[in-house]
């Protein structure tokens, strides 16, 4: 398999399988940022962030932005002009007020009607406000 993460600052994998903290992709401080550019081997339409919302007050007003969009293949030349078309932002908040903190999955699609084998989808992450996220996993599918 090949690299997918092509930068990060303020975000780390940690964490147990079974025993706390449970294992994770965690920002830890304001503004950490990582980026993914993966490299389509099948159509793909969605992209979907398993988060973890809890009440604690580290994650009280933590958003993190998400940036997606489909560079296609051999669209170099167009990829300048045509990156706002083919590009998609959206949020994910880690607080709420029930009193636990469960993962909760995000299917968010992918911009300009997906990637097609071959092209890529570039992601971009970045903790908007507060200093404190964990995402639990991604997935990058068809249906």
């Amino acid at each position: 398999m090949n690299e997918v993460l092509t930068s990060s600052a303020g975000w780390k994998a940690e964490g147990f399988p079974i025993k706390q903290p449970r294992a994770g992709f965690y920002a830890k401080e304001p503004n950490a940022h990582f980026s993914l550019k993966i490299d389509a081997s099948m159509e793909t339409k969605y992209m979907t962030i398993m988060s973890m919302k809890s009440y604690g007050d580290n994650f009280k007003d933590t958003n993190l932005e998400v940036d997606v969009r489909i560079e296609r293949k051999g669209d170099v030349a167009a990829a300048a002009t045509a990156e706002v078309a083919k590009s998609s932002k959206y949020e994910v908040t880690g607080y709420h007020e029930t009193r636990t903190s469960i993962h909760v999955p995000h299917k968010f699609e992918l911009p300009d009607g997906g990637a097609e084998i071959g092209d890529s989808i570039v992601v971009n992450f970045r903790l908007v406000s507060g200093s404190y996220f964990k995402i639990a996993g991604l997935a990058f599918c068809r249906y």
